[in-house]
């Protein structure tokens, strides 16, 4: 028996068909994800020590048993950085949690592994949904979770949480169609979608918003149709605050108690990819040249290919015209991204607190690859076409992922990547303390920069000289001194100022205030021993039992509804 007629026997059965493409997802995730790694290290990329220091520092709040953790203490030079109080953390929390059991190292390797095949399985699920084909939603999974820019983002890029907001865009898309013209009962989908973006990774959810108003736009008639429709959209719009209500609230609180330097971004660039780069890197298996780095974003030719079948169709169903529709959207969001438009047209406000506009390439890949999943299924037609397409594909996403691994690898040992160890990263001037780029980091509040913060050094200043202090103590969110007055007195502490911190003199509770430098400053009026301490505010400490409350009545919900559905 030949290879072709054994393949042939096996892929007649449709009832191993999935189970054929749970075992290629499984193993092309496996090897992904091993022929990145770098023995010992944490694979390094752009952002690793910075996303690697949340995940680690998230693992300490659990074993030091103070979850939900905002700030990170030990950043920059103990003056404290509130990553988690800008940047959610849902899905690092999670893995961070298996840390107790298997080690933060490794759990940061399953997280890796767990959220593509994730990102597979949910891909299949939403595209056997809107294209009514379970064929078309294999090949769409396979082409997205191993997509170009996906890969990119997970490990060149490093960009860790942005990465894991891909398992999550599949879900988007079916939610919504389910809204605009599909069972509008069925909005959860579309809330569980939002809910999970905006607990992710804030910046994707903005971008997944301002894509969600545009397509909202383009089917208006739907909710003019059938007004329902609008209300479905209200109850999943709500829905998705409550769910969010940990991280969301206690972020507004945050911002609008204080400026921070996030809040200025206005007035920086933004950075568009040339129409040459974006179609160059449309027909690309690997931007990478050992001899020349060059950082570019790309679609990727196993997207483009399978989206070029569609001029060997001739088919024109309804259900193509819809497929055709989305794919022609993410084409003109690609070419939105490039620099061929004038930048009148791009509202600075916006697009330079995005950054990049290639980062809208998570959701033009997966447009492109529920397409190019169509398209490959309908020419489809024989067995050997489809043990030919199946194996050329295969090929082409294995072969992707050895050349740039292998590149990405070598520029590791020429130290264009620096990796590092398992533990957690030592943060130093020469790094910026694990917590990004610049000297005005995005969540430090107007005026502290980093430059301010080693000047300053690590020391409690006061106003009158006569005010003596001793007995210094500081760890982690508390700092407790003994101090002397001879008359009334302002105490500056080496601390970066955000909401939720109380103090007390004697036991009794005195005022927090932020300085004119951005630090923490209590007013003193008698001598004693002083308690500084990070308590959260009343929205930090129980905003997670809304979400909690939330997520119990949605499941139930979900579940009442489901049974409705199946008697």
């Amino acid at each position: 028996m030949n290879i072709q007629t054994y393949l042939g026997k096996i892929t007649r059965k449709e009832k191993n068909h999935f189970w054929i493409f749970v075992s290629v997802l499984a193993v092309l995730s496996v090897f992904l994800c091993y022929r990145y790694s770098v023995e010992g290290c944490i694979t390094p990329g752009h952002d690793a020590i910075f996303q690697y220091n949340r995940f680690y520092t998230i693992y300490e709040s659990i074993i030091n048993n103070n979850f939900p953790n905002y700030i990170d203490f030990s950043n920059p030079n103990q003056y404290g950085y509130a990553t988690n109080l800008f940047y959610p953390d849902l899905i690092f929390s999670i893995f961070a949690f298996t840390g107790r059991f298997i080690g933060v190292f490794y759990a940061y390797q399953l997280m890796l592994f767990s959220m593509t095949f994730l990102c597979g399985i949910f891909t299949f699920i939403s595209a056997k949904k809107l294209t009514d084909s379970k064929i078309a939603g294999y090949i769409t999974a396979i082409l997205y979770t191993f997509c170009f820019y996906r890969i990119v983002s997970m490990f060149e890029r490093s960009s860790i949480a942005e990465a894991l907001t891909f398992t999550f865009v599949p879900l988007l898309v079916w939610g919504l169609y389910e809204i605009i013209k599909g069972d509008y009962k069925k909005w959860y989908i579309f809330t569980i979608a939002c809910s999970l973006f905006a607990l992710t990774h804030m910046l994707s959810t903005v971008l997944a918003a301002s894509i969600v108003i545009l397509i909202l736009i383009i089917y208006i008639k739907s909710f003019i149709k059938e007004p329902k429709r609008i209300v479905y959209l209200a109850v999943s719009g709500i829905s998705t605050v409550l769910l969010s209500a940990y991280f969301l609230f206690p972020l507004l609180e945050q911002l609008q108690n204080d400026t921070f330097n996030i809040n200025i971004l206005e007035n920086e660039d933004f950075i568009r990819l040339s129409l040459q780069d974006i179609v160059s890197g449309m027909f690309l298996l690997s931007t990478m040249s050992i001899n020349t780095y060059k950082f570019l974003p790309s679609i990727g030719a196993t997207l483009t290919f399978a989206v070029f079948l569609r001029f060997f169709i001739k088919t024109n169903s309804e259900k193509i015209k819809n497929i055709d529709a989305i794919v022609i959207i993410s084409a003109i969001l690609l070419f939105i991204c490039s620099d061929i438009l004038p930048n009148e047209l791009y509202p600075n406000y916006f697009f330079a607190k995005i950054q990049f506009l290639w980062r809208y390439f998570e959701f033009i890949s997966f447009g492109l690859a529920l397409g190019g999943g169509y398209y490959i299924s309908l020419m489809i037609q024989r067995e050997k076409k489809t043990i030919a397409l199946f194996i050329t594909y295969l090929f082409m996403i294995v072969m992707m992922i050895s050349i740039n691994s292998t590149k990405f690898i070598q520029y590791t040992n020429l130290q264009i990547y620096t990796p590092f160890g398992r533990n957690k990263p030592v943060g130093t001037q020469d790094n910026n303390y694990c917590l990004g780029l610049g000297d005005k980091l995005e969540y430090l509040p107007v005026p502290v920069t980093l430059s301010s913060i080693e000047k300053r050094g690590n020391v409690l200043k006061k106003r009158k000289e006569k005010t003596i202090i001793t007995n210094i103590q500081r760890k982690r969110e508390t700092t407790i001194f003994d101090i002397k007055l001879s008359e009334k007195d302002n105490i500056e502490l080496p601390l970066t100022y955000y909401k939720g911190y109380t103090a007390t003199i004697n036991n009794a509770n005195i005022e927090v205030t932020k300085s004119k430098n951005g630090f923490v400053e209590i007013p003193v009026n008698q001598s004693g021993k002083v308690t500084v301490e990070f308590t959260g505010t009343f929205l930090q400490k129980y905003s997670i039992y809304i979400t909690l409350v939330s997520s119990i009545l949605l499941s139930i919900y979900v579940i009442i509804q489901n049974r409705k559905t199946y008697k």
